[in-house]
C-alpha cells in the first residue's frame, strides 16, 4: 500500500509536499504573505487493526456491529479464523471463536451477523450461534450429507432466526435450497428450493415477508415473498434499465422495501434503487461507467438516505489496485464524497465491502496491502452526522468567470460533479494559472471550501486568494479518481469581487500528466465556527 493510504485521503491536501519528492519546474511565481490556514477534508480514517493482524470487516449485507461502541473483526489464521469484539472507544479485544477454515476451502474464511447481542456465522460447513454476553460457539444446523453451505448468512430483522442456502457439494451450481432457522429451539423452515443457482438471500430490513436473492451471471435480482412471489421473480429488467451488469444488492434500508444495487457499464451505470413491486427501479447515484473509480460493492444506510460504495482501481479490482470509499447521499442533495483510498485484494475476504453500523454514524471497512495481500479494517466517523457543514454561498466553478494564464481552461462532464460538470484546467508550464473570480456581499474572514476531483494525473497548487497564498500546497494527485472537499479556515474575503487562483508548481513522479492538471467543481464560503 502507497504512503498515500498509510496516512488515510483526509491527510492528502494541504501537505508539505515540496519535499517529497515531485517535479517542478524553475519559473518563480511570487504571491503576497501566506495565509496560516491548512487544509481540512471532512473524514480522517481510523484503523481499527494493523495489516499484521490480517483483520477484515464482514459482507455489507451483514451487519458486524454489536452496538455503537463495539464492533467484531475476523482475523485470519494459518488454517483457521478467529472472531474478536473491539471496544471503538477504549481499543479493549475481547476474542469470541476459533473455526477451522483450511487453505484449500472454497472460501477460506467466516462471514458474520449481529443482532441484539447474538452472532451467527458459517464455519466449517455448519451454522454458529454465539451469545456475546458469554461468547461459546453453538452448533445450530448442518445441511444434508452431499450439501455444502454457503457462507453469507442472513438474520431476520427480529433478530430471531437465520437464513442459508446448501448446494452440492463441492459448490460450483444448483439445485439450491435456501432454510430458515430459529435461534432459539432450531426449528428449520425451508423457504426456496430450485434447479437455479440462488444466492446472497436476504430478508427485506423494511418488510422481512419479501426475501431477496441474486441468481448467477449478470441478471441477479429476484425476490421470494409468500403470496406475491412464492416461486421467486425477476424484479429487476436491467435489459430495458440499460444496464449490462446489476451486482452486489443489499436489502438492510429500514426505510423501503427493496434492495439498492450496483448497475455496471452502459449509459446507466450507478446506484439503483429496486422494488419487488410494481413502483419503477430508479437510478438514485449515477456513476462512472469505467474501471477507474466505478462503484462495486455498496451498503445503505438502515434510514435510506445515504450509501457507501468501494469504487475499482485504475484497471479493476484485481490485488494491487487502489480503490476508494466512496459516500453518497442518496437524496441527491450533496454530490459524492471520498471517505479513504483502500486496497484490493486477490480474492474474499480482501475486497473493502463498506457497511455502515445499525444507528448510521459509522462506516467500516477493509482495505488490503498489495505487497503482502495482508488486510486490515478501517472506520470512519461521521460525528453525528454525514451531512456536510451548510455554506453561506456555493457556485459552481464552470459556471463563475474564470481564466487561464497559460495552458487552458475546460468545461468537462462528470455525472459525480455537483452539476453534472467541472472545470479542468490543463497548464502549459509550470507557473500556469488557474484564476476563477466570485463575488461576495461584505468583507470579513471566512472558511474556503473547494470541491475538487482527484485523479492520477493531477499536479500540485498553490492556492491563493486576492493574491495572497492559502495554506501548504494543494496536492490533487490520486492513484484513483476520488471527490474531496478542503477547507481553509480564516481566509480574508472582500465586498465585491474577490479572486481566487491555482498556481501549477509541480506533479508527483507518479502523475500521468506533465504539467499535472487540476480539476475544481464547486467553490463555496461560510462564516468561522
Amino acid at each position: 500500500m502507497s504512503e498515500i493510504t498509510r496516512r488515510g485521503f483526509g491527510r492528502m491536501a494541504g501537505l508539505a509536499v515540496l519535499a517529497a519528492g515531485f517535479t517542478a519546474g524553475t519559473e518563480t511565481v511570487s504571491e503576497a504573505a501566506a495565509v496560516p490556514a491548512t487544509a481540512q477534508e471532512p473524514f480522517e480514517p481510523r484503523h481499527l487493526s494493523s495489516f499484521d493482524q490480517r483483520r477484515y470487516f464482514t459482507y455489507p449485507t451483514h451487519n458486524g456491529f454489536v452496538d455503537a461502541d463495539r464492533i467484531v473483526l475476523g482475523q485470519r489464521e494459518t488454517g483457521a479464523t478467529s472472531l474478536w469484539e473491539v471496544n471503538l472507544r477504549s481499543g479493549e479485544e475481547r476474542f469470541l471463536a476459533r473455526f477451522a477454515t483450511p487453505a484449500d476451502d472454497r472460501n477460506p474464511f467466516v462471514w458474520w451477523n449481529i443482532h441484539s447481542g447474538r452472532l451467527v456465522t458459517c464455519a466449517e460447513n455448519a451454522i454458529w450461534l454465539i451469545d456475546l454476553a458469554a461468547p461459546s460457539p453453538v452448533k445450530l444446523y448442518a445441511p444434508p450429507p452431499g450439501r455444502a453451505l454457503s457462507v453469507v448468512v442472513n438474520l431476520h430483522p427480529a433478530g430471531d432466526r437465520v437464513l442459508c442456502s446448501h448446494y452440492p457439494a463441492p459448490i460450483t451450481a444448483g439445485p439450491t435450497t435456501a432454510v430458515e432457522i430459529e435461534l432459539t429451539g432450531g426449528r428449520v423452515r425451508e423457504v426456496f428450493s430450485g434447479s437455479v443457482f440462488a444466492t446472497h438471500f436476504q430478508y427485506s430490513a423494511h418488510d422481512p415477508e419479501w426475501i431477496g436473492y441474486s441468481l448467477g451471471g449478470n441478471i441477479r435480482a429476484w425476490a421470494l415473498h409468500p403470496v406475491h412471489a412464492p416461486h421467486g421473480k425477476m424484479i429487476w429488467d436491467q435489459a430495458a434499465s440499460g444496464v449490462p451488469v446489476g451486482t452486489h444488492e443489499v436489502w438492510n434500508s429500514g426505510a423501503d422495501t427493496g434492495c439498492l444495487a450496483v448497475a455496471i457499464g452502459g449509459g446507466a451505470s450507478g446506484l439503483w434503487m429496486i422494488h419487488p413491486d410494481d413502483r419503477p427501479d430508479r437510478l438514485l447515484a449515477p456513476g462512472p461507467s469505467g474501471a477507474n473509480g466505478s462503484y462495486n460493492h455498496c451498503g445503505i444506510s438502515a434510514d435510506g438516505r445515504w450509501a457507501v460504495a468501494d469504487t475499482n482501481g485504475r484497471n479493476g479490482s484485481a490485488r494491487g489496485q487502489v480503490g476508494s470509499v466512496a459516500l453518497v447521499d442518496l437524496t441527491g442533495v450533496h454530490p459524492p464524497r471520498t471517505l479513504g483510498l483502500v486496497g484490493w485484494g486477490s480474492a474474499h475476504p480482501g475486497h473493502p465491502h463498506p457497511a455502515f453500523s445499525r444507528d448510521g454514524r459509522l462506516v467500516a471497512y477493509t482495505d488490503t496491502e498489495a505487497a503482502t495481500d495482508r488486510t486490515r479494517v478501517v472506520l470512519c466517523e461521521s460525528g453525528g452526522s454525514w451531512t456536510p457543514r451548510p455554506l453561506d454561498w456555493v457556485a459552481e466553478a464552470e459556471q463563475l468567470a474564470y481564466t487561464a494564464s497559460g495552458g487552458r481552461a475546460e468545461v468537462f462532464d462528470d455525472a459525480q460533479c455537483g452539476a453534472g460538470h467541472g472545470l479542468l484546467f490543463t497548464p502549459a508550464a509550470t507557473g500556469d494559472a488557474l484564476t476563477v473570480e466570485f463575488q461576495q456581499p461584505g468583507p470579513g474572514l471566512r472558511t474556503l471550501r473547494l470541491r475538487v476531483k482527484r485523479h492520477y494525473s493531477r499536479g500540485i497548487y498553490r492556492l491563493s486568494v486576492n493574491g495572497t497564498t492559502v495554506g501548504e500546497p494543494l496536492d490533487l494527485y490520486s492513484p484513483v479518481a476520488t471527490y474531496g472537499e478542503p477547507e481553509f479556515a480564516q481566509v480574508p474575503l472582500r465586498a465585491g469581487t474577490n479572486t481566487l487562483r491555482l498556481t501549477h508548481l509541480g506533479q508527483r513522479a507518479e502523475s500521468t500528466a506533465v504539467p499535472g492538471t487540476c480539476a475544481v467543481d464547486r467553490i463555496g464560503v461560510r462564516r468561522p465556527g
